[in-house]
């Protein structure tokens, strides 16, 4: 009995390191999505060490209200990643709905928004001009020699930004203390 109150009260490691997971959104323009699957793939690392938790529309359930999950969703991500090109500045959702909302809560300081050039576009007088783009030197994605090395400069960019985000949102307080066979434990 007394190692199940244990169990109730003391969350475990693994919870304590769910709760400090960085939430990152995607806006993507779907023409784009075969590259949106590339970055995802880039992602990984930071997916299965569970420092980040990715959402993007394709993962709305069936049956879902579409605009209210991703205004959820977006209101509750750490990083907004915007996955441009001219689809995307095309895209009267993605420049409109999600990149003003998300620019809005990186002006406050409750996001940080973080443009990716995936394809050639004019994108510098939009109102993410003002931004550090990613890959370096905000040069796109399609025109690397090789993706991949886009890709992992993008990665790289993103653990930055996600451990720092990390770093913000981990608890000062300490764990409530315990009962454990009559004694205290921290």
């Amino acid at each position: 009995m007394a190692s199940s109150r244990v169990r109730q009260q003391v969350p475990s490691v693994s919870k304590r390191r769910m709760a400090c997971r960085v939430r990152v959104f995607m806006s993507y323009a779907h023409r784009d999505e075969r590259l949106r699957d590339e970055l995802d793939k880039h992602l990984s690392p930071l997916r299965r060490s569970t420092l980040v938790e990715i959402w993007h529309d394709r993962r709305i359930i069936p049956g879902a209200e579409l605009d209210e999950e991703i205004d959820q969703h977006l209101a509750s991500a750490d990083l907004v990643l915007l996955l441009i090109s001219p689809d995307f500045i095309n895209s009267d959702y993605c420049y409109r709905r999600e990149m003003r909302a998300a620019l809005r809560r990186h002006a406050k300081g409750i996001a940080r928004v973080i443009p990716i050039i995936l394809r050639p576009v004019d994108w510098t007088d939009t109102p993410i001009g003002r931004l550090l783009a990613t890959p370096r030197d905000a040069k796109p994605v399609t025109t690397w020699h090789r993706r991949d090395d886009a890709f992992l400069d993008v990665a790289k960019s993103i653990r930055q930004a996600a451990e720092e985000a990390a770093t913000k949102r981990v608890p000062t307080t300490r764990p409530a203390r315990s009962t454990f066979r009559g004694r205290q434990t921290a």
